[in-house]
């Protein structure tokens, strides 16, 4: 059994960014930690680069930037190294390409290729204890290539996992024709987007639109059908005054509301990160149906208020009954649906179950450092401290919606840092001896014996 002092989960942006602070700061920190990733490399939603995606967020809320402007992680640093600063300044463009914001994420991990270990997944937490009789955290980690399972103990896990591609499960009836936006370009690699197909998007939201996008710059797509529950397409509100609602400070304050404060809050503002599309690519959808139509082409179908009453598979693909409001059912036959039907945010919760934490609407409460208050099955002796858990993105409904997004990552970490640092530091006269001195490690079952 493996012992490390603190292990991080996921090496996304949450996690690239504590890395890069501790590092500015050259903790000792750095020097007793793991990361764990079960993907191959930090390459950023690759089924989703378009050449032309851009990020909805500032280049200036990279992992470092708000949080120290001198740092050499930043975004403008990958640029300088990567010799590209001087025309990316002449582009005039505060919004860098999915794909360049993928290139600087991987970049950032190749600075702390020592401490990321790869293809690793956590597939179960537990508590245990040592003959100190001090409560740990035993991380069950199975490698993805070979199926090997290990197990490491540790004392502080923090969690910073990105959620999970959500396909209903009414709708998942062919893996090889129903495919999730995340994946949509990898679909096209893999050619399954035949010509003159006929293909029905899911969705309403940004994902939805940079896809129908694409599809109508193909001239081989024979039909392109959205089905939505709501109106098609909704703008992103994204002026001056609502960008201001995603940035750290103001996360602050929404973690100071009342309940119904927070959900009031989360209501008024969907229409600016959730199910709507950014201006840019709606006028793009628009101009291409137009074009279109200059040619005497109508593929483009907006089936607003719909709903998908069943999925099943025919001899050519898939056959949809869909009903829209006021309207009978139809039935439509396609060759490829795209699920552009968000995310789950469940796995840090399967994952923690054991450790019987209970989740309010889903979060599980963090306090101001991002730590969750845990209930030990049996507490630590006097002058030893139990193990601590810290948790980001995972706590929307909690600390607001920079939880959910790359805003508000430098100035977390910063927070989160300083917990870190600060625990290792208070354990050095004590602690940190009987860490590395206590060799026996079992497993608790209702008490520390």
């Amino acid at each position: 059994m493996q012992r490390r002092k603190i292990l991080l989960l996921g090496s996304g942006p949450a996690n690239l960014a504590l890395l890069t602070c501790l590092d500015e700061r050259r903790s000792r920190t750095l020097d007793v930690l793991q990361v764990i990733e079960r993907r191959e490399s930090a390459v950023w939603h690759p089924g989703l680069e378009f050449e032309d995606s851009t990020l909805q967020v500032s280049l200036f809320k990279d992992l470092a930037f708000l949080r120290n402007p001198s740092s050499p992680f930043t975004f403008f640093s990958f640029l300088r190294e990567k010799e590209l600063l001087y025309q990316y300044i002449h582009t005039n463009n505060l919004y860098p390409s999915r794909k360049l914001f993928s290139d600087y994420l991987v970049w950032v991990s190749h600075k702390f290729h020592r401490q990321i270990s790869f293809g690793k997944e956590v597939t179960g937490i537990r508590y245990c204890g040592d003959q100190l009789g001090t409560p740990r955290f035993v991380v069950v980690v199975r490698d993805t290539a070979t199926g090997s399972v290990s197990e490491t103990v540790t004392d502080d896990l923090v969690l910073g996992l990105g959620h999970e591609p959500h396909i209903p499960e009414n709708l998942a009836v062919d893996t090889d024709r129903v495919v999730h936006s995340n994946r949509f370009l990898h679909c096209v690699d893999e050619g399954r987007l035949k010509r003159d197909a006929r293909v029905a998007v899911v969705g309403g939201g940004q994902s939805a639109g940079e896809i129908v996008r694409y599809l109508l710059r193909r001239p081989d797509v024979a039909e392109i059908t959205v089905i939505g529950r709501r109106h098609l397409f909704t703008q992103t509100d994204d002026n001056p005054f609502v960008n201001d609602l995603y940035t750290y400070p103001r996360s602050l304050e929404f973690a100071g509301l009342p309940d119904e404060g927070r959900r009031r809050f989360l209501c008024d503002i969907k229409n600016t990160n959730f199910s709507s599309v950014t201006q840019d690519v709606l006028r793009d959808i628009y101009g291409l149906v137009f074009e279109d139509r200059t040619w005497g082409r109508d593929r483009l179908r907006l089936c607003s208020y719909t709903e998908i009453v069943s999925v099943g598979k025919n001899a050519d693909g898939l056959r949809l009954e869909i009903k829209a409001s006021g309207h009978a059912p139809a039935i439509c036959d396609f060759d490829l649906l795209v699920c552009a039907t968000g995310f789950t945010n469940n796995r840090h919760l399967k994952l923690l179950r054991p450790l019987g934490l209970g989740a309010q609407d889903r979060d599980i409460p963090v306090n101001g450092s991002f730590e969750v208050e845990l209930d030990f099955p049996a507490r630590p002796r006097r002058g030893l401290t139990g193990p601590r858990l810290f948790l980001m993105n995972h706590s929307l409904r909690t600390r607001g919606p920079t939880e959910h997004t790359l805003a508000g990552l430098a100035e977390r970490a910063g927070v989160v840092a300083d917990a870190l640092d600060a625990g290792y530091r208070s354990e050095q006269p004590h602690e940190q001896a009987a860490y590395l001195a206590s060799s026996s490690i079992f497993h608790l079952e209702g008490a520390v014996k």
